[in-house]
Order: structure tokens, then C-alpha cells, then sequence
């Protein structure tokens, strides 16, 4: 039986870091449906949207209520079950959707949207969480609850930015992912698990050996030893070239692109005709960007090299489900960082806003 108090975070403002605020002594959700769970959640995971909404530069469609609890990704226990619930049972290890209601669609629906946990509703930081069996999922058996804290918004948008639309990627393709975050390592992960080459871009070499090191359990040993190649922009300033001439002079099938306006450009360019700019970020918006790459002419770009390039958001929760079978049967685990207490959540949302991070920032509840 749960206690019937527990913690949580709100967000008391929107001015920074800050206004994330611990509460104890609250009470916990009661089920308020006959197909409701409660679950009790054990670990969070942070991405760029969580950052963004406690400095208040989301640019999301909704308003962020007062005092709502923040953080979209996290994992736990089925704790208790309403009369009608067919889904789950006590002790399931689940993670909700998100958004909450983006179950079949291919692109993601404005009333969706408005259903972001975290953001536009209430989020998973807290010690409990309930919402209707139709809004959570199984994680692979294979993994515990902190791996399955990684899943709801990384691995998702990783998924859809390589399946859940049009082209969707083929063994043997190359797929170039920028930086070492979540989201490109997650698809990094999955297209090496499907056969496909990776290329990552970086600016710490450092950083580049120690992922290349970390997905080398992906590849057979057998494979060519360009299964995984990287790119130090540092050091190379055009490394759209760089990916074209490391994917044997052919333009890459797929980028993920989580950069936005300083790379986007570059990622069209690196890509052949007909393959697909995923674009699932703005990271450099948060960076002085110079002048003659705010200038450049995208349409040109675009026009002349007959890429598609597409905005994509997570996946819808049938493909989540999909993606959790894919996960468990290729054994790929999450690249985790580093774990913070709850307690200690403003200092991990902290050490992401540094930017040194590799894969996912987590928090232990």
C-alpha cells in the first residue's frame, strides 16, 4: 500500500534552475478512474525541453501552468490498478507516454501537444503518478527502471526520426548524428543495431572515442571498420564535406539533426537526394551563432539538394511499443551518464545546462 504522503518538485517560477522547488508532505494522487494506474516512480531522465521550460524559453503552443510538477521522462512501478485496468498489473515496470493521448497519429496533434507532461500538464517528478492505463507502456524486460527512465521522449524521437515517417532507414545506410546527447546516441544505437553505418559529429575527440568505444558492443566484429566514424568539427569546420567523403562520396541516407539553425544547412548538404534531415532540435539557438549562417538562404539549400527535411517530434505510442520490442530483442541498452538523487535535482539540471554530459542526465527518486 502506498504512504499517503510523498515528494515532489514544482516549478514556483520560470525565471531558472531556481524555481524548481522540493515539496514533502504531499498528498498522493488517488486513482480517479476505474482504468487508472498509480505508478511509483523510481527514476527520471532529463532532456533540452526540460531545461527550456524552467528558463522559459520553450517555445511550445501552451501556456506552462503555476506550480506545475515538471520533467516529462520517468519509469516505475505499478503500484496500484483500478477495477477495469486490463494492461497492466501490481509490480509491471512502465513508463508513461508522452505526451499523454499521442497513441496512433504520425505527426504529433495539437491537442496532443497540449497533454506534454511536464509542460503544458503535470510531469513525473514525484514520488507518485497516475494517469489511465492507455497512457503508459511496458519497457523491455530486459531492462530495470533506470534504463526505462531514458525511453519516453530520447528514444522516441530517435525512432521516429528513422521509422515513423517517409523514407525509413535500410540496413546498409548511413545515418549521421550530431553531438553526443540523448536523442543522437539513442539513434546512433538503434541504427547500428539495424545494420546501418553511423557517423558522429562532435567537438571534443575525446568525447567521440568514448561513444565510439560504448557502441562497439552494437557491431559484430567483423564489421568494416567504417560502422562507426566520427567527425571532430573543431577541427574540421566543413564537416558536411567530411560526412560526405567518409560515406565514400555519397551523400548520408538520414541526419539527425538537433542543432537547428548554425548546422542545418551543413545537415542538408551532407544528405543525399531523397534522404531525410530530421530535425528534432534548436541547440545552437543558445549559442552566439555567426552571421553568414543566419543568413544563409535555407530554401536555396533545400531547392537544389531534393532532401527531405522535416520537423519530427516523438514517436506516437504504438510505434513506442514497437520500438521497446526492437530494443529488448537487439539488446540495446541507454547511454547514461550520470545518476543524481532527487534531492539533488536542481544540480542535475545544472550539469546538463553544461553541456558535458554523454547520453542521458538521470535522477534516482
Amino acid at each position: 500500500m502506498a504512504p499517503q504522503l510523498m515528494k515532489r518538485y514544482i516549478l514556483s517560477h520560470r525565471e531558472g534552475i531556481d524555481g524548481l522547488k522540493l515539496q514533502a508532505d504531499v498528498p498522493v494522487p488517488e486513482l480517479r478512474g476505474p482504468t487508472d494506474i498509480r505508478i511509483n516512480i523510481k527514476y527520471l531522465s532529463l532532456n533540452a525541453r526540460d531545461l527550456q521550460i524552467v528558463t522559459n524559453d520553450y517555445p511550445a503552443p501552451h501556456e506552462v501552468p503555476q506550480d506545475c510538477v515538471p520533467v516529462s521522462d520517468g519509469c516505475g512501478i505499478v503500484e496500484a490498478v483500478g477495477s477495469e485496468v486490463t494492461l497492466f498489473k501490481v509490480g509491471d515496470k512502465v513508463a508513461p507516454v508522452f505526451p499523454q493521448g499521442h497513441h496512433y497519429e504520425e505527426d504529433l496533434a495539437l491537442r496532443s501537444l497540449k497533454r506534454g507532461l511536464g509542460g503544458a500538464i503535470d510531469g513525473v517528478a514525484a514520488e507518485y503518478f497516475v494517469c489511465d492505463q492507455e497512457e503508459a507502456v511496458h519497457i523491455p524486460s530486459n531492462f530495470d527502471c533506470l534504463q526505462g527512465s531514458t525511453l519516453p521522449v530520447a528514444f522516441t524521437t530517435a525512432w521516429s526520426s528513422l521509422y515513423s515517417h517517409h523514407p525509413s532507414l535500410q540496413a546498409g545506410q548511413t545515418v549521421l548524428c550530431l553531438g553526443t546527447g540523448g536523442v543522437s546516441l539513442c539513434a546512433a544505437q538503434i541504427a547500428l543495431a539495424a545494420g546501418a553505418r553511423v557517423i558522429l559529429t562532435s567537438s571534443s575527440q575525446s568525447k567521440l572515442d568514448k561513444v565510439s568505444k560504448l557502441l562497439q558492443d552494437l557491431i559484430p566484429a567483423s564489421a568494416p571498420q567504417n560502422a562507426i566514424q566520427t567527425i571532430d568539427y573543431s577541427k574540421i569546420d566543413a564537416w558536411d564535406v567530411e560526412a560526405t567523403r567518409l560515406n565514400g562520396g555519397k551523400g548520408v541516407d538520414f541526419v539527425i539533426e538537433i542543432a537547428g539553425r548554425a548546422t542545418l544547412a551543413r545537415s542538408i548538404r551532407s544528405t543525399k537526394q531523397g534522404g531525410l534531415v530530421a530535425i528534432s532540435g534548436y541547440m545552437s539557438d543558445y549559442k552566439p551563432i555567426p552571421d553568414h549562417l543566419i543568413k544563409e538562404d535555407i530554401a536555396k539549400v533545400i531547392l537544389y539538394s531534393a532532401a527531405n527535411v522535416r520537423g519530427v517530434f516523438v514517436c506516437n505510442r504504438e510505434d513506442f511499443k514497437t520500438a521497446v520490442s526492437a530494443l529488448e530483442l537487439a539488446g540495446v541498452k541507454p547511454i547514461i551518464d550520470k545518476v543524481f538523487n532527487f534531492e539533488d535535482m536542481k544540480d542535475a539540471y545544472r550539469y546538463m545546462e553544461e553541456g558535458r554530459h554523454i547520453g542521458k542526465v538521470c535522477i534516482e527518486l
